[in-house]
């Protein structure tokens, strides 16, 4: 008898995303494209004389319908990678600042990944060294619906206008991942210089060589880096504090070899007592189990329908002994055997699995 299972498990969504510089911005954009980039914030619930006075960054439902706007408007789906090109260091603000007066190229991708939601809180990333280089990656913290191509490209385009500036060049070396599908209009991502690029991938990352991360950053100013990263310490604080849990399921959605930290050692990664963390997520509508569940179910789901890998190798990934819990966890999930959720292949919620 064939069953639903739900294979999208949902994402913590944080009440703010970024600061309005990037609104500002996108506005310009839209007027030098001769589009009347007013009536797009409107659509969005924002006014451009609020808009350059207000701080207050920017949630995830104005983005969706300020980036739905704008990319019609303009009928540019890469329109993403026009607004994080042309952005300058300095709308980066502290992050910018610290980026392009790091060390090296390595001191500068470690940078952007510790503080990169201070500027954008969908996404966290992680830098794990490898035997070939480092690779930095994201994960996902909110789902972004229609727009989430729109979010990834301007990410990208910051990303790599700030490593440019940085070290005066974009890495030879550089590779990158993306998690959306081939667009028609792939050629727009040429003008970043970038030697391979590769479409229906697990996950947003980027990777470098060994031989180019000890690339000298032209602006490397220690005083200035440890000003700048300050700057940023406050900011990260500020915006963890707005949603504890999400910073424990950013810290949590980037465990990929099942050794998924304990309370203990998150809240001291948090700065805080385990009881303070119990409280604060209480706070938040979130307990630490429930979290650390979401996480693995979220791993879970994409090792079974994006890889090949055997039942017992998930498990152990995911940190269970043996597959036979791991089975019966996945049950709970989803209301589907492991097999059953593979070969759904991604389907929404509510559709029902191939007959056996």
């Amino acid at each position: 008898m064939s069953r639903p299972v739900a294979v999208h498990p949902p994402l913590p969504q944080p009440g703010s995303l970024v600061p309005p510089i990037y609104a500002r911005l996108l506005r310009m954009l839209l007027q030098h494209a001769d589009v009347d980039g007013d009536r797009v914030l409107a659509a969005a619930g924002l006014d451009w004389d609020t808009l350059v006075k207000d701080d207050k960054r920017l949630g995830r439902d104005t983005i969706v319908r300020l980036a739905e706007g704008a990319m019609a408007a303009t009928r540019r789906p890469w329109l993403g990678l026009d607004l994080g090109g042309g952005a300058p260091v300095s709308a980066h603000g502290a992050l910018g600042y610290a980026v392009v007066t790091s060390r090296d190229l390595r001191a500068a991708m470690h940078t952007l990944a510790r503080y990169g939601t201070t500027r954008n809180d969908a996404m966290a990333w992680t830098c794990v060294d490898t035997r070939d280089g480092m690779t930095m990656q994201a994960a996902d913290r909110t789902e972004l619906g229609s727009v989430r191509g729109f979010v990834v490209d301007t990410v990208l385009g910051a990303i790599l206008r700030m490593l440019e500036t940085a070290v005066g060049q974009v890495p030879a070396s550089l590779r990158i991942d993306l998690p959306l599908p081939t667009p028609t209009w792939r050629d727009q991502y040429q003008r970043f210089g970038v030697a391979e690029l590769r479409f229906e991938q697990p996950s947003f990352a980027l990777h470098v060589a060994r031989r180019d991360l000890a690339l000298p950053c032209i602006g490397a100013d220690a005083k200035a880096h440890a000003s700048a990263c300050r700057e940023c310490e406050e900011a990260l604080a500020e915006v963890a504090g707005a949603s504890l849990a999400q910073r424990v399921a950013g810290l949590l959605a980037g465990i990929d070899d099942g050794a998924y930290p304990r309370m203990a050692d998150v809240a001291a990664r948090c700065g805080i007592s385990a009881r303070t963390l119990i409280r604060r997520l209480h706070e938040d509508g979130a307990t630490f189990q429930q979290l650390l569940d979401a996480a693995r179910q979220q791993r879970a789901l994409w090792m079974l329908v994006h890889t090949a890998e055997p039942m017992e190798e998930i498990a152990s990934r995911l940190g269970y002994v043996d597959t036979s819990n791991f089975s019966r966890t996945v049950r709970r999930w989803f209301g589907a055997t492991p097999r059953e959720v593979r070969a759904a292949g991604g389907r929404p919620v509510g559709e029902e699995l191939p007959q056996s």
